[in-house]
């Protein structure tokens, strides 16, 4: 038996195996999906119960007793947490079954993240923070990514993990329709070339599983799940006879004698001793007779598995995909499209949240960069605060987290995780920044620094709303890393109703406006004003005017308007022309399907959502403000002097109302009659690359209608766009967190930008998409009738823009690189009203800031990272293009050391790509050349610097 077994094994490696032998070779793969957080919580599901913990320790010990056992680990957050509890001994022991193959890491980030609703630059870092910890801890990069059950995929996550150094990925969802079809045809593989609009190609191979991400029918041999029975002497035939079975047929849904196959599932493994036992009989009874059974079986790891099939790609050809996978449906009338904004307030806030940590990872590193000792004094606290946001991030990023699809009192510790990592990082921050103003004011009397949430009421900004009611000065200091100097962008700071001054570090005067819109509290007021993009840092000075007509920023008086109904168009400032509607679906309820956290399923069309109450208009020097308040929805439509053809809208949508126990999703509709797009719009990708959309209609099949709304809204976390089909006019609105919409109708773009749910979707969550918040109205406890519980409210911000897609191709990136990098504000109050006379602040030296990006045909719009590194005096650079057209131009100071590197800096570009695997019967186009010191549109150049 053991001889027969040996040469069973050595057939399956050998030279001989070619792929018109008879025998079908499988390989196995063990593995426990193990979800960062979903029905119980992050620590929870590590220490309670089977316990990653304890699933962890299991599959190690039972690798240990057998070489021919292997294991493959994804979610990185879990496993460095389980190696750092782990004595000297035990991490020898592990780096041994790294070393030899038996354990293996697949994607390797931090957890395994969505790919509909997390920001592209959030993917990157959870990825990188996972992939820094094996090649330090291992030397290992992964080669294969494991997106097993993110409910859809995007194209971006394809490049990323391109760029990344990965070969391949492994899905188990795609749509029901398409996996019928590409199981008819063998074309559970493909090699997808994502669309991009730098023309680079970035081939990966993906492999769809055939039996979602669990074990064969009847070979789980979890306690959790175990159905089949244990294996006997009994029963081992007719297991192997039904194993050999289940393969066979499974081999026809692929091409080539190589397939492969997950054991496990959510979270099992916690006795790997016996599942690995009970397999093994089954798998060494089939090996050791082969005259009998038409496969051969062992176990191994996806990266195993990609290196057999690619030593034969010159026998095999793979369809090819261009697309992406959205929107994913598990059968009929089940689209997961509800997913794209459930939760909106834990989108805002992990949204705005990464946001901030970019920014702040870039003025950080040029601030070490100025090699002042001070500020050195304190770069291991801050390094540590910025790792431990970063990882906080980064679990955010899980397939249950910012999807909005995990348990409520998971979603509150994920808000709890990122808060508390939010404030640890912001005390370290205005350490830092402190000694930043002290040396460019030389004021010593600044003592506590204050920053506000990014939703936040004048009266919750209680520092600067007090000081400033009482005639004490705020000292407004401002932090940018935007590389677009001289560029105009605004200011926006709650303030109370009282006229103001400001000033800049000349003590000049600043014009601005204070406008009080908000209905339900006068005394909720913004100031707003211009100033000029400078990288790095910005003083100003506000202080309680003597009156309004004396102060440099007046309080803006109201008009009201009349005989506006919602079907009005709007034009601010004699800007393009829109209406702006909101409606709501009523959630269906039925037995049939229905919708929830996960799916949005409407019960008939949409409905219009509140009644016009009071229109006003506010017009200002810096802004022209038109306030709608309707019965459920309050509207801010902002005109900026300094920007054309380009509104912002701000929506309040209030608790949403709870009738008859039926579910409501609110919508927002932008019209303009001057665009007829014919079904046609564009949404981006993870807010990268925009990717065309049709209604009705999917690429690589025939797609067969069952849920007409539902199943036409696609993801949005950056861009949604319509073009004129006969002019190269193009409406465009740029939003604030993920949301899902669509386009029906000429003219139109329908976003989704609120839902409250009463039941579940049956997708194991068992919960409604019901949250709740304590009623402000009910401050009084012995306030009669009033509801001490309302639903969830929510602040929504969407750019709105209006451009010729030739002459102004970049505008609404533009927009978005403005609303990602928003200046961080930080206030303090100030014993001095003005400024030092002839004050002279002297820019930041250091070669960091001689590092230009430049874009010969016009502005550069792109994102510059810096992320400090612990290795003194070396940062990692990545450089994204945004612009539709365009390269841009980068140029390196002389005494800067720079090697073009994957996404994480962990291997150089040119030794990546002597690595990568070809799949040879399939010719990818090459991608058009793009200079080393040049970066295409849509492009992510990565680079490790050293000064």
């Amino acid at each position: 038996m053991l001889i027969l077994l040996q040469q069973s094994y050595s057939r399956f490696f050998g030279l001989t195996n070619k792929l018109s032998s008879q025998k079908l070779k499988v390989i196995i793969l063990p593995h426990s999906h193990d979800d960062v957080g979903w029905l119980d919580t992050v620590d929870e599901i590590y220490l309670r119960g089977p316990g990653v913990k304890n699933i962890i320790s299991s599959y190690i010990n039972a690798l240990l007793e057998n070489k021919d056992r292997k294991f493959v680990q994804v979610e990185i957050v879990y496993f460095e947490r389980w190696w750092n509890e782990q004595n000297v001994l035990m991490q020898q022991k592990v780096k041994g079954l790294v070393e030899n193959g038996q354990l293996s890491f697949a994607a390797g980030g931090l957890v395994m993240n969505d790919e509909a609703t997390p920001y592209y630059e959030d993917i990157i870092d959870q990825i990188t923070y996972g992939h820094e910890f094996l090649f330090k801890t291992f030397n290992f990069i992964p080669k294969v990514g494991w997106q097993i059950d993110p409910f859809g995929h995007s194209n971006a996550q394809s490049i990323l993990s391109h760029l990344f150094g990965m070969e391949a990925s492994f899905y188990a969802r795609i749509d029901y329709q398409d996996k019928e079809q590409r199981q008819k045809h063998k074309e559970l593989e493909m090699i997808h070339v994502p669309y991009t609009t730098s023309k680079q190609n970035y081939p990966i191979l993906i492999h769809v599983n055939y039996f979602h991400y669990s074990s064969p029918p009847r070979f789980d041999f979890d306690p959790l799940r175990n159905s089949g029975g244990y294996v006997n002497d009994q029963n081992v035939q007719s297991k192997a006879d039904d194993l050999n079975q289940y393969f066979v047929r499974q081999g026809q849904s692929y091409r080539g004698q190589i397939i492969t196959h997950t054991l496990g599932d959510d979270n099992e493994w916690s006795n790997s001793k016996s599942y690995f036992e009970n397999m093994e009989k089954v798998i060494n009874y089939i090996n050791s007779h082969p005259e009998k059974y038409n496969v051969v079986i062992k176990f191994g790891t996806p990266q195993d598995y990609v290196k057999e099939i690619n030593e034969y790609s010159d026998e095999i050809f793979y369809p090819t995909k261009n697309d992406d996978f959205f929107p994913y449906a598990d059968k009929q009338h089940c689209y997961w499209t509800g997913y794209f904004t459930s939760k909106v307030a834990f989108k805002g806030f992990v949204r705005y949240t990464g946001r901030y940590f970019q920014q702040l990872k870039t003025f950080v590193s040029y601030q070490f960069a100025t090699k002042n000792q001070d500020i050195l004094d304190l770069k291991q606290p801050l390094l540590k605060a910025l790792k431990e946001l970063g990882y906080a991030l980064g679990v955010s990023q899980h397939h249950d987290a910012v999807t909005g699809t995990s348990k409520d009192h998971v979603t509150k510790d994920y808000v709890k995780i990122l808060h508390r990592d939010l404030t640890t990082m912001n005390k370290e921050f205005h350490r830092l920044l402190k000694i930043v103003i002290q040396k460019d004011l030389d004021e010593k009397n600044i003592d506590q620094l204050y920053q506000y949430s990014y939703n936040s009421t004048s009266s919750e900004c209680a520092e600067v709303y007090d000081n400033l009611q009482i005639n004490k000065t705020i000292l407004l200091t401002v932090v940018d890393t935007k590389v677009n100097e001289g560029d105009q962008d605004i200011i926006k700071i709650k303030v109370p109703k009282i006229p103001l001054n400001i000033i800049d570090t000349q003590n000049k005067p600043i014009q601005g406006d204070v406008i009080c819109s908000n209905p339900k509290d006068e005394q909720d007021c913004t100031l707003y004003f211009n100033y000029k993009i400078k990288k790095g840092v910005q003083y100003y000075k506000i202080k309680q005017g003597k009156n309004n007509e004396e102060s440099s920023a007046k309080i803006i008086a109201s008009e009201t308007f009349t005989n506006i109904t919602a079907n009005t168009k709007i034009s601010l400032d004699n800007g393009p022309e829109f209406q702006l509607q909101y409606k709501y679906y009523v959630a269906s309820t039925d037995n049939v399907q229905p919708s929830g956290a996960y799916i949005f399923r409407p019960s008939g069309g949409a409905q219009v959502y509140g009644s016009i109450q009071e229109v006003r208009v506010f017009n200002g020097t810096v802004v022209t403000e038109l306030n709608i308040e309707r019965s459920n929805v309050n509207t801010w439509i902002r005109k900026y002097k300094i920007q054309d053809n380009q509104y912002e809208v701000e929506t309040f949508v209030d608790s949403i109302a709870k009738e008859q126990n039926k579910g409501k999703e609110v919508i927002v509709i932008f019209k303009s009659e001057d665009i007829k797009n014919q079904k046609v719009f564009y949404t981006d990708s993870n807010g990268m690359d925009l990717q065309q959309r049709k209604i009705g209609f999917r690429e690589t099949w025939s797609l067969q209608s069952n849920e007409f709304v539902a199943e036409n809204y696609y993801p949005i976390n950056g861009i949604i766009q319509i073009k004129d089909h006969a002019s190269h006019n193009v409406m465009a609105v740029v939003n604030d967190r993920s949301q899902g919409g669509s386009s029906f109708n000429d003219g139109e773009i329908e976003i989704m930008i609120h839902r409250r749910m009463y039941s579940d979707d049956r997708r194991g969550v068992a919960e409604a998409l019901n949250e709740e918040e304590d009623n402000p109205q009910c401050k009084n406890s012995a306030q009669q009738n009033c509801s001490k519980v309302v639903g969830l409210r929510q602040n929504i911000i969407h750019k709105l823009l209006f451009f010729d897609q030739e002459k102004n191709p970049n505008l609404a990136r533009k927009a978005q690189l403005y609303l990602d990098f928003q200046p961080i504000k930080v206030f303090a109050i100030d014993s001095q009203e003005s400024f030092t006379e002839n004050l002279e602040i002297q820019p930041t030296q250091s070669l960091l800031n001689q590092i230009q990006v430049v874009n010969p045909n016009g502005d550069a719009i792109i994102k510059l990272y810096l992320i400090p590194r612990e290795e003194n005096n070396e940062y990692l650079l990545r450089i994204h293009n945004m612009q539709e057209q365009s390269n841009v131009k980068i140029s390196f100071p002389n005494d800067i050391s720079t090697q073009e590197t994957i996404l994480s800096g962990l291997r150089q570009w040119s030794e990546q790509q002597k690595l990568r695997f070809v799949w040879k019967k399939n010719e990818v186009q090459d991608s058009i050349y793009v200079p080393l010191d040049e970066v295409a549109p849509q492009q992510i150049k990565t680079f490790v610097i050293k000064i």
